[in-house]
């Protein structure tokens, strides 16, 4: 096979290089974007051809942002409160029940796995309405511990199936050798295989908690208004506002609501890359 011209390869390089310097900044633009708008005096947002970058900087839309008649600050700490509340029970329960389902051994394990997953078979639009009806009987409807009990049957069933994967691949010799030493089985899981698994529980954490934050359907019907509003249904009440969208407030709003997100991607990238890996090698 004749070797392939240096002048060829160096033009494919640059070419590859080009497409996904491109794709980056297509992908980047949105952010870039937004961060750009919220930094806009009033007048800049809606003028046109449109500047890239502000010619003052100002901080007027976070000021109506976080207005006395807003309750944009509420709203945050209602998706904070929901969010962790959420992740931490999912992560506990998710764990004991993956523990089980991996190392168990019972009639019907694969399949009660398997159906673990078939909550995720139909559309959430199919399921806000029983839901909500199920809450309203039972008082729990407009509430944050409605919220909270809806996301931990969106949420439960993959952190089940992703940690049983991930306990999986943990060698039975571990658990077994605790045992003869006189060691029940919650002992077992709490003080050998549960410390093994902080990557699977990272990822378990971090997908539950940003699944939980961003959603948007299951809070609008199942909180609506009021003050148990979260962030992600209090920006879109700005889209719909008496004085029509207010895009500056709204930026400034999602640029707020971003940044749980980021501090938890960069401080976690490496163990969601972990933990989401770690349970294909078994299961």
């Amino acid at each position: 096979m004749p070797p392939i011209p240096k002048r060829r390869t160096a033009t494919s390089t640059a070419a590859v290089d080009g497409f996904v310097i491109a794709l980056a900044a297509v992908s980047v633009f949105p952010l870039f974007w937004m961060i750009s708008t919220a930094f806009k005096p009033f007048d800049e947002i809606y003028q046109f051809p449109p500047a890239l970058f502000p010619s003052q900087v100002t901080l007027g839309q976070f000021e109506r942002l976080f207005g006395v008649s807003s309750g944009f600050t509420r709203m945050i700490g209602n998706s904070i409160l929901v969010s962790t509340t959420t992740t931490l029970i999912t992560m506990v329960l998710a764990a004991m029940a993956g523990y089980g389902l991996a190392k168990g051994r019972f009639r019907g394990r694969r399949l009660l796995l398997r159906s673990t997953l078939l909550a995720y078979v139909f559309p959430p639009i199919l399921l806000v309405v029983p839901l909500f009806g199920i809450l309203a009987d039972l008082g729990y409807a407009n509430t944050l511990p409605g919220l909270i009990a809806v996301y931990l049957i969106i949420t439960f069933p993959f952190a089940v199936w992703l940690l049983t994967s991930y306990f999986a691949t943990l060698p039975t010799e571990l658990t077994e050798a605790a045992r003869i030493d006189g060691a029940s089985n919650m002992r077992a899981f709490w003080s050998i295989a549960l410390p093994l698994t902080r990557p699977g529980l990272a990822a378990v954490a971090i997908f539950t908690f940003i699944n939980t934050w961003n959603e948007f359907l299951f809070a609008f019907v199942i909180v609506g208004g009021g003050q148990n509003r979260t962030a992600s249904v209090g920006l879109s009440a700005i889209l719909r506002g008496a004085e029509g969208a207010e895009y500056g407030v709204l930026m400034a709003g999602s640029l707020i609501a971003m940044i749980p997100i980021i501090i938890l991607f960069v401080f976690a990238q490496k163990h969601i890359v972990a933990g989401l890996t770690g349970g294909a090698v078994k299961g």
